[in-house]
């Protein structure tokens, strides 16, 4: 990691966004009274938010219509949450706050809710200043501090609600909530008229937890094997579902706090995992809001690859929704809408920056610039015996650099043995994205074995780590993070940037939805190998091979999830993934790479001889690649190694050129 001088700016940058986020805006509510004594208050609310009904106005009907044409698949949450909201907000003397827990798996839309209801009731929705939201891993994540979070958190709360009373707060990931964090604010969720001269009444609490979703499916599956339609589930047919999972479970951020004990919550509202249809609605949704041609059939192809459980009737998606985004990118490539753009719009800003530019990096087109014909080139021209990887990267990337408003950041996940061309990739990825290559003050490599080594400082890594990815975005959206040798990562502190690579429009102000993270691991490759042994078993051509071949690679050990979201079996705990953005289905693409033959060791070698300016000499490169190692032991097929040590190799052999 080098930090620049950018990435101290962005230091010092994220470090007010993190004082903003637990101090009580004092200094917010001084400037309002100074303001509202002036005579230029009302030109003043014109520029800056203001707590009253210029820029807070609920729309309930705005509301009835996004949840019946945006919501897909969620009947009893689109009742259950229209009917709440509304009744609450047309409430003019509420005796508690309005306080909602929505449970359900990955992708079913329980944040998407929260969005379409701040839509409905700021005027600048989720960028409003009394909009808040917290994310247990990203904002509470060491328990040491768990005193401190209880602190800070009661402070930021009763700071915005003496600023604005009808302030919402959103928390998130409740099922991995420090235990006891939530007890804290339980007083400004109850029946209290004031509290410390404050009344919390008018305020909305939203909480969200994937508790309850598996429980939720089973009633879902019930319903589906005694043919009755999904419509036909009631509320009270979900009632016994959340009493289990939630109320009874030590693990699902509820366990014995005082909400439940005091009755705080009064409304658990369950989302049912989705179906083909309605990833099918998803889709057609998303091409209209990427700008794309709607096409059906497009939608369709992108749905049925995608992974439905349970294993035998594949009926719920495993990741609903959540993928659509990126997926649409990766199909649709050839089906954008041609938009004309301003050229030159900030061109003529000042002359002196030009000059400056030309020093040093900038974050803009002069510096970012990606090449996705050079993409294509160099994965055709340099990338050997990887044909599903050169097309799953080069779509994958290339549909989200064209997307101008992508809904999460592109995560991609590659798996395989070493010298197969992993970091390879991540490289020439790089130097069709940024002017200055692996060299951009934009592209952050990180090794475990480097930069995170010690079990006992995992809590400092978690922050360091947070705070460096907060600091680089902040500076340029547009980062690229590469996380090598995931199989050695740190059990857990992947877990800490989870949120990062979310859904959030923003988290504590930051725009992510720019960035790409890259990990990279050699977990999988022994499955891999297996698919491709059994193929040349076969007499079929390595090249046959397709991405839904190896799809069962993906659920296997090698991925070292706990519990397999599909059929609950135990598999092991290594890899680096172990319960983080496996869980949360946040990977767009785990893209698979085969190990090498003989023949592509060949094209590696000759490659190499003209990097290093050598004479190409064939008979050289066969002779370097026949002494290298081959398994299996009996046929020898594929290499141990890959193209890794070909250079060093050459250098030892050259003496004949």
């Amino acid at each position: 990691m080098r930090p620049t001088y950018k990435t101290l700016f962005g230091y010092i940058l994220i470090s007010s966004v993190l004082v903003k986020a637990f101090e009580p805006i004092t200094t917010t509510i001084v400037a309002g009274a100074g303001a509202a004594a002036a005579a230029g208050w009302n030109m003043y609310s014109y520029f800056y938010e203001s707590c009253d009904s210029q820029w807070i106005d609920f729309n309930s009907t705005g509301l009835e219509v996004d949840l019946n044409r945006k919501l897909f698949g969620q009947h009893i949450v689109s009742r259950v949450v229209l009917k709440a909201i509304t009744g609450f907000m047309k409430n003019k003397n509420p005796k508690k706050p309005l306080v909602l827990s929505l449970h359900g798996g990955t992708g079913t839309g329980k944040n998407f809710v929260s969005q379409l209801i701040a839509k409905n009731l700021y005027k600048k929705g989720t960028d409003s200043g009394f909009f808040h939201q917290f994310v247990a891993t990203a904002h509470f994540p060491h328990q040491s501090q768990i005193e401190n979070y209880k602190s800070q958190l009661q402070h930021w709360i009763k700071g915005n609600i003496t600023n604005c009373p009808q302030s919402m707060f959103i928390f998130d990931e409740m099922d991995k909530m420090q235990p006891g964090l939530i007890d804290s604010i339980k007083p400004y969720l109850d029946y209290y008229e004031k509290l410390d001269g404050v009344s919390y009444r008018q305020a909305i609490f939203i909480f969200l937890s994937n508790s309850g979703g598996e429980n939720i499916v089973q009633v879902a599956l019930d319903f589906w094997k005694a043919g009755k339609d999904r419509e036909e589930i009631e509320l009270k047919d979900l009632e016994m579902a959340l009493s289990l999972s939630v109320f009874n479970n030590k693990n699902s951020g509820f366990w014995h706090i005082s909400l439940i004990d005091k009755n705080l919550v009064d409304f658990f509202v369950p989302f049912v995992p989705l179906e083909y249809k309605h990833l099918v609605q998803c889709g057609m949704a998303e091409m209209d809001a990427q700008g794309l041609v709607p096409n059906h059939t497009l939608v369709d192809q992108m749905v049925r690859d995608m992974v439905f459980f349970p294993k035998s009737e594949k009926i719920f998606s495993v990741t609903g929704c959540k993928t659509i985004s990126n997926k649409l990118s990766y199909y649709g490539e050839h089906v954008f809408k041609q938009k004309t753009t301003a050229d030159g719009a900030g061109a003529g800003v000042s002359a002196g920056w030009n000059i400056y530019s030309y020093f040093y990096e900038s974050c803009d087109s002069q510096w970012i610039d990606f090449n996705s014909t050079g993409l294509e080139v160099d994965l055709n021209r340099k990338l050997f015996g990887q044909h599903i990887v050169s097309r799953v990267v080069l779509k994958a990337i290339t549909g989200f650099m064209k997307n101008k408003n992508p809904k999460k950041p592109l995560v991609l996940s590659l798996h395989g043995g070493t010298g197969t061309g992993k970091n390879f990739v991540s490289q020439l990825i790089a130097k069709n994205l940024y002017k200055k290559g692996t060299d951009s003050g934009f592209f952050h490599q990180f090794v475990p074995t480097a930069h995170f080594p010690h079990q006992s400082q995992i809590e400092n890594y978690k922050s360091q780590l947070q705070h460096w990815i907060k600091g680089n975005i902040t500076n340029c959206p547009q980062s690229m993070f590469i996380f090598d040798e995931m199989d050695k990562m740190q059990p857990g502190l992947i877990d800490s940037i989870k949120p990062y690579l979310d859904y959030y429009e923003k988290l504590d102000g930051v725009f992510n939805r720019q960035a790409i993270f890259i990990f990279l691991s050699n977990s999988g490759g022994e499955n891999y190998m297996q698919v491709a042994l059994d193929f040349w078993r076969a007499g079929k051509d390595r090249e046959e091979i397709e991405l839904k071949d190896l799809e069962t690679a993906f659920s296997l050990p090698g991925f070292n999830i706990k519990k397999n979201p599909i059929e609950f079996e135990q598999c092991n705990t290594e890899g680096g993934f172990w319960h983080s953005l496996i869980d949360k289905n946040l990977v767009d693409f785990f893209v698979p790479f085969l190990p090498l033959e003989y023949k592509h060791l060949v094209q590696c070698g000759m490659a190499e001889m003209d990097a290093l300016g050598l004479v190409p000499n064939h008979t050289l490169v066969d002779q370097v690649v026949r002494v290298m190692t081959y398994f299996p032991k009996i046929e020898k097929i594929f290499s141990v190694t890959g193209c890794k040590t070909i250079r060093n190799y050459l250098y030892y052999y050259r003496k004949n050129v």
